[in-house]
This record gives C-alpha cells, structure tokens and sequence, in this order.
C-alpha cells in the first residue's frame, strides 16, 4: 500500500494512506483435514465460539501479510435456503434419525396418496365422472440448509512497471511468491504440502476467519518488451478470490477486525 507500484502517486504520500485496503494474512496448513475433523470435534464442547474458529485449522505462521488496494465494488452476496430434507453441514455424513423418519413418512404419505387416488379414481369411473379433478398436498415445516453460500472476495488491482526503477523486478518477484502460497509443494514422490489458507479483512465490510484462494490471475496490459531475457509489459493485472471455508456467521459481522 505504501511502497507498491499500484499507482503512479510517490510512495509515501498521504492519499496512499486514504486508500480502502483490504488485509490477506496467509497461514501454513499443519496437518490434513482428517485430523483437524478429529480434533475439532474433540474440542467442540470446550471452547467459546472465538476459541473454536481460531483452532479449527491447525497452522503456521506464513510470510508477514499482504495489504491491498481495495477498488472492488462486491463485497457480500449470498442464499439462504429452506428445504424438506435435512442440511448436509447439518448431518456432516452421519445417518440422522430425522431424515429416516421424514423417508419413511414421505414414502407411507405417498403410498396412502396413491390408494386414496385409486379409490377415487373407481368411485368416478362407477358414476360417470371424468376423473379426479384436484390433488392433495399436506403442508410440513421445513429445515434451514446451513450451507456455504457465500460468495467470495474478490480483489483486483494493478501493477506497474513504468513508475520507478527496479518496479519490474519487485511485481515479478510479487507475482512469483504470491503463486507460490496457493500451489501445493512437493516433498518428495509421495507426500505434497498444501496451498496456504488466509485470514481476510476487509475493514467496516467483512471478516472471513478461514479462507483459501480459490482464483488467482495475473495478465499483462500496455506494450511488452524483451529485458534481459525476461518480457516486460507496461503493467500487470491481478486478480483474486477469496472463498470462506466455513459458513460465515452473524457473529463475524460485529467482529473487532471488522
């Protein structure tokens, strides 16, 4: 935000300072999702709600934080749906007594439908009628489904090379390291390390405690040159996304960060 050449303003000047930013903190995964489940689950009836997020991907410390420039104009969208089944987040893969017992009732409701129309169908048939003319439906509650609908963060902004000597390098250099936080790393024949996950702050607007990036582009814009073996366009074009690995809360929405 202050040194970076996003705009053609001297670093330092105090309209950098007035920018809108958003903050992306990466984190180095520890351990896979099996043993977080495990241990989440462990946890669960023992921590605060605070507690709980803060533990439930096992991580590292990554290099520092990012700040960018926040020119999106997007910043929360959503779904919210009811429905007559259960919510899979709700089940998380077990059997629930609730949806066997709901299966169950849908399947004798319908067969009894189908007999009562059938009896119907005769008695028309005997009096001459030319068939049944309306259906019947029973009203049932239905379950909220405690999905993850929420869209992602999306951040864009640009990168000039044009500005101030050695600007090239530091972008590519960005670039470089920036790709490198969200592709896995091979260990060895076997056994990979995962892409980082980030706490995501955009001030007065939204907090998302766990987030991967789940896009990541980097374009060149303006006329490109051949520099000492590498090409050098005016400028790049980067673009991000952010999805939040947990269903974010109304409890966020007044988080401190926010």
């Amino acid at each position: 935000m202050k040194e970076g050449a996003w705009t053609s303003l001297p670093a330092g000047s105090q309209l950098r300072n007035e920018t809108p930013r958003v903050v992306v903190i990466p984190y180095k995964l520890k351990s896979t999702q099996l043993a977080a489940s495990i241990k989440g689950f462990a946890s669960v009836a023992k921590l605060d709600t605070e507690e709980y997020y803060n533990g439930l991907y096992p991580t590292e410390d990554g290099p520092g934080r990012y700040v960018f420039p926040y020119f999106n104009n997007d910043f929360r969208s959503f779904t919210t749906e009811f429905a007559d089944t259960l919510s899979n987040i709700t089940d998380r893969g077990t059997v629930s007594i609730g949806e066997v017992v709901n299966k169950i009732g849908s399947e004798l409701a319908g067969a009894a439908g189908q007999v009562s129309e059938f009896i119907n169908n005769i008695k028309e048939a005997k009096t001459g009628g030319g068939g049944p003319s309306t259906g019947t439906y029973i009203e049932t509650p239905k379950f909220y489904q405690f999905a993850n609908t929420d869209s992602p963060l999306t951040v864009s902004f640009p990168l000039l090379n044009t500005i101030n000597e050695g600007d090239a390098e530091k972008n590519q250099r960005f670039i470089k390291e920036f790709t490198k936080l969200n592709r896995p790393t091979r260990k060895n024949s076997i056994t990979m390390d995962f892409p980082h996950i980030y706490k995501i702050k955009l001030k007065g607007l939204r907090f998302i405690r766990w987030a991967y990036c789940d896009s990541l582009s980097f374009s060149m814009v303006g006329q490109r040159r051949l520099i000492g073996g590498k090409m050098i366009p005016e400028g790049y074009i980067c673009s991000m996304s952010f999805k939040s690995l947990t269903v974010e809360v109304a409890n966020f929405m007044d988080h401190k960060s926010v």
